[in-house]
């Protein structure tokens, strides 16, 4: 934990790492504690990252752009404890075209205890994609801090939480800004704390879904522009 991996550019340098073919990811995480990858480009592929069965990882400052489906996904294998997504930007995707992908329906995977802060999403609405979610945490994730993200032009909500299922403590989804979705600004079946967001031109909903219903919310403090709604 003193002393991860680092992948990352040399100072002053954005590489790109570049995918050609459509089957296969642009980079694979897999079984791995305490990486970090830093200041890369991913582009192409199906999926642009892809962290499997891996806690610890931290991606920050990085592009991911033009993958064949989810830009960057956790959901595959376990629990994905203390990952930090910071500061990446994400955009143009296709196929099921989500910003990221975190956890697995059906509580089957989860992502806990992890921060994604002050990333950049947009553009996951192109007619090329199928569901495009910003920023999707799914069933049984819990512990997490989603915040100061700014995101816009989703298909699917710009933010989805989905249930912890009991698995642990609620997930707060706060200080982002979220404008021009297909679909709710931010939507959640239970278990979050959502607060001091700004959203614009939809709303904030709070929905069933898989086995969670609306319940152990809070919603305080947030702004929300719309109307016809």
């Amino acid at each position: 934990a003193q002393a991860p991996i680092t992948i990352r550019a040399k100072p002053g340098q954005r590489p790109v790492i570049q995918q050609s073919n459509p089957g296969h990811n642009v980079i694979e995480v897999s079984g791995s504690s305490h990486v970090v990858f830093s200041g890369i480009g991913f582009t192409g592929g199906s999926h642009g990252v892809r962290l499997m069965s891996s806690s610890h990882v931290t991606i920050e400052d990085c592009e991911i752009w033009e993958t064949g489906d989810v830009a960057l996904s956790a959901n595959s294998g376990g629990t994905y404890e203390g990952l930090r997504i910071l500061r990446n930007h994400i955009h143009h995707t296709n196929g099921t075209g989500e910003g990221m992908y975190l956890g697995c329906n059906a509580n089957a995977c989860r992502v806990a205890n992890s921060l994604i802060e002050g990333n950049y999403v947009h553009h996951t609405n192109r007619p090329s994609v199928e569901q495009g979610d910003g920023i999707e945490l799914k069933e049984g994730s819990y512990g997490n801090v989603i915040r100061d993200n700014v995101i816009h032009d989703t298909n699917y909500p710009g933010i989805i939480s989905y249930s912890t299922v009991g698995n642990g403590p609620p997930n707060v989804i706060e200080r982002n800004v979220v404008w021009n979705t297909n679909d709710s600004g931010i939507q959640s079946a239970a278990d979050a704390i959502i607060r001091d967001n700004i959203v614009l031109g939809s709303a904030i909903s709070l929905q069933p879904h898989q086995a969670g219903s609306p319940s152990n919310h809070r919603v305080v403090h947030n702004t929300v522009i719309t109307r016809g709604i």
